[in-house]
């Protein structure tokens, strides 16, 4: 685990003392390390070399028989509830949580704590969270539920009173290069740079995810430097495929072009993403600063907005594009991949 000290040395100090909320609430970016979190926390609760009885706030050995089923998923008190991968909705069905019910009715296997994680929380249909409701109101002695989400205002207002909510915020990028040295993952500090804080982020970039994310920069830069046609037909490639396709893939790709750009154009120290094509950054943010930036900021929010309630992809990049070039004018020439 990486990152998050003061937040689970606060956690370990609960489980120590016997204080730990019965129902968590984690909320964060994807990839920052929240279910990460809820297993080692499940582990130090459990812990057979340092238990919380011992009375003090003791991180998980990860040696023992329980850290060791913990971590690696497999110990039966610990329940990680998804949505099952045969379902297209991507929900937790009410089904789920109901068999949750039942079992944590039932007495422990081994743990002296048993966890519920549910990951994403805010994947549980109606039903499901009502179904939830009534546990996390009359919780069995013994049984702590986490739930992780990316927003916490997706989850039911009655759902997110009965938790104590913890924000889990980005890395600090030195951290987390430092990190991925010492685990022996190459470019560390390209890929912590374009991690945004996320170490869950990081490692997929760095199986390939970088390299992905390169290729589809270069194509929102093709259709920035296109004409119309060739602009509304990226639109229609990237919104293809299921649950609009890379269309929000392709808003982050045109935000951290944006992002590059104000760097060059403010004078600031920090370095640029893309640090492949400096040239590319200082002509955008000559074109864009100030005006520009606010004008492409703004259709960057609605874009997002708008694909949070399932706008059709298309639309959103149509519009998002056609924003772009104008906003570039002649310096969408310079977006051409050298």
């Amino acid at each position: 685990m990486v990152g998050h000290g003061r937040i689970a040395q606060r956690l370990w100090a609960a489980a120590a003392g016997g204080t730990l909320h019965h129902a968590l609430l984690f909320e964060g970016p994807p990839g920052v390390g929240k279910h990460t979190l809820a297993l080692h926390l499940a582990a130090a609760a459990n812990c057979e070399v340092a238990p919380p009885s011992a009375g003090a706030a003791h991180s998980p050995c990860g040696g023992c028989a329980s850290c060791n089923a913990i971590l690696s998923g497999r110990h039966p008190d610990i329940l990680q509830v998804s949505p099952p991968p045969e379902l297209a909705s991507g929900s937790i069905p009410v089904e789920s949580i109901r068999e949750v019910n039942r079992q944590v009715g039932y007495h422990r296997y081994a743990a002296r704590e048993r966890f519920v994680l549910l990951d994403p929380a805010e994947a549980m249909a109606a039903p499901a969270a009502n179904a939830l409701l009534k546990t996390l109101e009359e919780p069995p002695a013994g049984t702590r539920f986490i739930l992780i989400t990316t927003t916490a205002g997706a989850l039911l207002p009655t759902i997110r009173s009965r938790c104590q909510q913890i924000r889990l915020g980005p890395i600090e990028e030195g951290v987390l290069a430092t990190w991925l040295a010492a685990r022996g993952v190459p470019n560390p500090d390209l890929l912590a740079r374009h991690a945004d804080g996320c170490p869950g982020r990081a490692l997929n970039l760095a199986e390939g995810g970088l390299e992905e994310k390169r290729e589809l920069r270069d194509q929102v830069l093709a259709a920035l430097a296109g004409d119309l046609t060739t602009l509304m037909g990226a639109s229609q490639t990237l919104s293809e495929g299921r649950r609009g396709g890379r269309a929000a893939a392709a808003v982050d790709a045109l935000e951290d072009l944006v992002r590059d750009a104000v760097i060059a154009a403010s004078g600031s120290e920090v370095r640029i993403r893309w640090s492949d094509r400096p040239e590319l950054a200082a002509a955008w943010g000559a074109a864009l600063w100030p005006g520009g930036v606010t004008a492409l900021s703004n259709a960057l929010s609605a874009a997002r907005e708008q694909l949070a309630v399932n706008v059709p992809g298309r639309l959103v990049l149509d519009a998002l594009f056609t924003v772009a070039a104008t906003e570039l004018g002649s310096a969408r020439k310079a977006a051409i991949p050298g």
